[in-house]
């Protein structure tokens, strides 16, 4: 029986019955037990020297590669195939495992549980799938209660803000038919104290009726698809709809372009902080009220690896393709993993305005399937620029060969056609010479299925490590 099939045919109140349930559920699966004191703890350590964080993670990661080495399937296997052909590196040092594809754990997800999870009652969570196939992740209670308890701390607490109260999101679950016309879109989840709106509904003439149930549940901040929540902040300027009053927005999922954060601002008239996280639970990073992005060394060990050059970047200030060891997830360890975002090392120097000692952590640039392939061999990213200065709201490039390339664009005000689409051309050509490029105006971008935005699109990247 599809359990989603017979909440959609639910009426409304049976709606938010079912989903006011199931939050009671993931509330207490999320925030029971010692949840309080992890983050107290968590808050404490925001203050820890580089010294003492050093120390911790070189103990934890001790801990991991042996905990992985002996215990999990699939890295058990490739150290005895290692050893028969006469290797003998110890798997105590990280330096010493390879990089780890998405597409291996993707495909085999079992082989990576460890064998002393194997009678524990594991949670199934997911990527969000946004290239293809999502790849199914497991975890513990455990390792659940201590994820949310870093959320709440360096999310919420940051902010003067708590899950107690009232909030709201704009996520990806289709929690009314897409199809629909009509009022709700939304519905309020008693369990999780949470008025979660679709993504997939706001258009002009929805904007009000989002508006209107902000000030009827009065959130004390919001949970976001930034793309989503930039559109909707664009219709309310436009209608000129004020929101009640918002401590902070808390965008996840998708990178905060600028002018998401300038049409956010305007409208709710609020801090706008970043995020950076996975499902797989490998590392996270969010931002303080000083706009800095602050890397969290609890999660797990970054480096950054050159694909072409094949060796691993000690630069801070050099992007690369990350390399994530998770230090939070013993049931299904992932080591050295390759999540494809480009980004740079955490600096470990910089000290914030915010009085935190965490590391600062560079913006996370793009994924490395977003990347334009050139004539030459290169490859290219290049979005964070692409629309500077622009009378454009939302951007998406898609690339069908080489020369050939069409943008899709949500305008904003003064935007005219064929001065947006010389300026384009300029800037592409700067990277890549002359091209094709196709400028079409539209009035929505299409999500993906989960209701995220793909800023670029690719028909013929395909990068592995093989």
């Amino acid at each position: 029986m599809d359990k989603t099939k017979i909440y959609q045919q639910l009426p409304h109140p049976l709606k938010t019955l079912s989903v006011s349930a199931w939050g009671f559920y993931l509330s207490a699966l999320r925030y029971g037990g010692d949840f309080n004191r992890l983050v107290e703890e968590a808050l404490e350590r925001d203050t820890w020297s580089k010294e003492q964080w050093e120390t911790w993670q070189q103990e934890a990661l001790a801990r991991m590669l042996q905990h992985a080495a002996t215990t999990v399937p699939y890295y058990r296997r490739s150290w005895e195939e290692r050893r028969r052909k006469g290797d003998k590196t110890s798997w105590e040092i990280l330096a010493n495992w390879p990089i780890l594809e998405k597409e291996k754990v993707r495909e085999h997800p079992q082989l990576f549980i460890s064998d002393s999870s194997k009678g524990k009652h594991l949670f199934v969570d997911h990527t969000g799938g946004t290239t293809g196939k999502p790849t199914m992740i497991y975890e513990s209670r455990e390792s659940i209660r201590q994820m949310y308890a870093l959320h709440e701390a360096r999310t919420r607490r940051w902010f003067n803000v708590d899950r107690h109260q009232r909030w709201g999101m704009l996520g990806g679950q289709k929690i009314i038919p897409l199809d629909q016309t009509q009022p709700p879109y939304w519905v309020w989840n008693r369990g999780l104290n949470q008025v979660y709106f679709s993504v997939f509904h706001i258009k002009p003439e929805t904007t009000k009726h989002y508006v209107d149930v902000l000030w009827k549940y009065r959130p004390t901040h919001l949970v976001v698809y930034p793309s989503a929540c930039a559109i909707l902040a664009k219709f309310m300027l436009e209608q000129g709809l004020q929101a009640p009053e918002i401590k902070v927005i808390i965008c996840n999922s998708e990178s905060t372009l600028p002018k998401y954060r300038e049409l956010m601002s305007k409208a709710f008239n609020c801090p706008i902080i970043d995020t950076y996280g996975m499902a797989e639970m490998c590392v996270a990073a969010s931002e303080c009220l000083e706009g800095i992005q602050h890397y969290w060394p609890d999660t797990g060990i970054i480096e950054v690896y050159d694909p072409h050059r094949q060796e691993f970047i000690n630069d801070i200030g050099s992007p690369g393709d990350y390399v994530l060891t998770g230090l939070l997830n013993r049931d299904m360890p992932l080591i050295r993993y390759a999540n494809h975002d480009i980004g740079y090392l955490p600096d470990w120097q910089h000290k914030c305005a915010c009085g935190r000692s965490l590391p600062s952590l560079a913006s996370i640039s793009g994924r490395s399937n977003d990347l334009i392939l050139t004539k030459d061999g290169r490859e290219l990213y290049i979005l964070d620029t692409l629309y500077n200065g622009l009378p454009v709201v939302e951007g998406q490039l898609i690339q069908y060969s080489m020369d050939e390339f069409e943008i899709k664009v949500i305008p904003d005000e003064a935007f005219s056609h064929d001065a947006v689409l010389e300026e384009i051309t300029v800037r592409l050509g700067q990277y890549l010479g002359e091209v094709d490029l196709k400028l079409t105006e539209v009035d929505e971008i299409e999500k993906n299925p989960n209701g995220k935005f793909k800023p670029f699109i690719s028909m013929i990247n395909n990068r592995t490590y093989q």
